[in-house]
């Protein structure tokens, strides 16, 4: 499940990057914020949502924004098309069989595995934080807040960035 994750965090990417070329969305007050470390950094060129029914009992709700420089992405995963206010997602999912993340590209379109910052580590055992709490959806919109621990896609050195205070507001796309 872990490359499925990945795998629909790098089509979601993909979709924001050919939508970053058609509009932006700069003017229409979606945006992804928080603090990273400490820094604020606002994603609010493009921000989108998209809701996935990829198979029986598998549902998952993506969240991505992108500054002119960087990009966040939310992916959140549930057994039912529950993705409604109220509802709140922790770090494991659809039965431990998967995670809900956070993840973190700067500068845009790096591969560099030390650009690339995500909720889970691939590298060792650590205690993995996270939280997404949806506050309101409606069929054009989703609003929410997250906060957790990012790690650096490296496996030559443990780096982590916390993030406080995230929160969200995004168009379904």
């Amino acid at each position: 499940m872990k490359s499925a994750l990945k795998l629909a965090v790098l089509f979601a990417l993909s979709i924001v990057m050919f939508s970053c070329k058609k509009s932006s969305s700069s003017s229409s007050g979606y945006y992804m914020s928080g603090n990273f470390n400490g820094s604020a950094k606002t994603f609010n060129s493009t921000v989108i949502a998209s809701k996935s029914n990829l198979g029986p009992g598998i549902y998952s709700l993506t969240i991505v924004g992108t500054s002119k420089t960087e990009e966040s992405a939310l992916e959140l995963w549930s057994d039912q098309d529950n993705f409604v206010a109220g509802s709140t997602y922790p770090v494991s999912a659809l039965n431990g069989t998967t995670y809900n993340s956070l993840s973190y590209v700067s500068p845009l379109g790096s591969s560099a595995p030390s650009s690339i910052w995500n909720s889970t580590y691939d590298f060792g055992s650590v205690n993995q934080s996270f939280t997404c709490t949806i506050t309101e959806a409606t069929s054009t919109y989703v609003k929410g807040t997250f906060s957790g621990v990012i790690y650096m896609a490296t496996d030559s050195a443990q780096v982590t960035q916390s993030v406080t205070g995230g929160e969200f507001y995004a168009k379904f796309f």
